[in-house]
């Protein structure tokens, strides 16, 4: 069923760190910011779970360097938390 197949894939993922590298000047601020598109895109690319990026929380814009809690929302009433880790390159 979805609700087992969401608590599967939250169980996979909670706790978890999602690392994104993304282009950023010499104080760790970012060209432009990290979306939960791209959020989105690693957790499918990691660990193969699909979350469409409406269904991702980010508490506020990423725009610096850092490391991120957001939270994702895989089901009804099923949600994961996870941290993103944004490096620069």
């Amino acid at each position: 069923t979805e609700t087992a197949a969401a608590k599967k894939a939250a169980a996979e993922i909670q706790g978890k760190t999602i690392r994104i590298k993304a282009k950023a000047g010499q104080n760790g601020k970012l060209f432009g910011s990290v979306t939960s598109k791209e959020v989105s895109e690693k957790l499918k690319a990691e660990y193969g779970i699909s979350v469409d990026k409406r269904k991702i929380t980010l508490s506020s814009d990423i725009k610096s360097c850092g490391i991120y809690d957001v939270e994702v929302k895989l089901y009804t009433g099923i949600t994961a938390n996870v941290k993103v880790e944004v490096k620069a390159i």
